[in-house]
């Protein structure tokens, strides 16, 4: 189980696993246009099986934590970022690592006050990179800011199959 808590949210769109970072991610949670429901938010640990990436809730460490398959990443831009796609677009691993760099750092800081061991020779990004890499059954997605928040609901269902 991943040792680190990730800033992201983990929702379920038309039956799939989707991990969303980015801004904006509570979209599933805020808008009832998505065909989905919410798992868990801010707060999400990933562990990778046999090629498949898996999340679970990342607020207090269990035993037992139910897993998610996770089919989908999303990143969702914020208004104010430079070379956004104008549609929904199918990025590589590498793009989508460094456009959620900044909420895997966050994740950071949320990992040490929920007692992410200080001994620990990996960073948080280091283990999300790790666990990522390890995936070979994921869809990367950069989905662009729409000032209509009910466009971004339509590009996510319309992804999410």
């Amino acid at each position: 189980m991943s040792e680190n808590v990730y800033y992201a949210d983990l929702d379920e769109i038309n039956g799939k696993g989707v991990l969303v970072t980015g801004h904006g991610k509570g979209l599933v949670m805020k808008n009832s246009n998505i065909n989905g429901k919410y798992i868990t938010n801010d707060m999400v640990r990933l562990k990778s099986i046999n090629g498949e990436l898996f999340g679970y809730q990342g607020y207090v460490k269990q035993e037992n934590d139910k897993l998610t398959k996770i089919d989908y990443l999303l990143y969702f831009f914020e208004q104010t970022e430079n070379n956004q796609p104008l549609e929904p677009s199918i990025i590589d691993i590498e793009e989508y690592l460094s456009l959620s760099k900044h909420n895997i750092d966050i994740g950071g800081g949320i990992s040490a006050m929920f007692g992410r061991s200080s001994q620990s020779s990996k960073t948080t990004y280091n283990e999300y990179e790790e666990i990522l890499k390890q995936v070979t059954s994921v869809h990367f997605i950069s989905i662009p800011f729409t000032k209509d928040e009910n466009q971004r609901a339509i590009f996510v269902n319309d992804i999410v199959k």
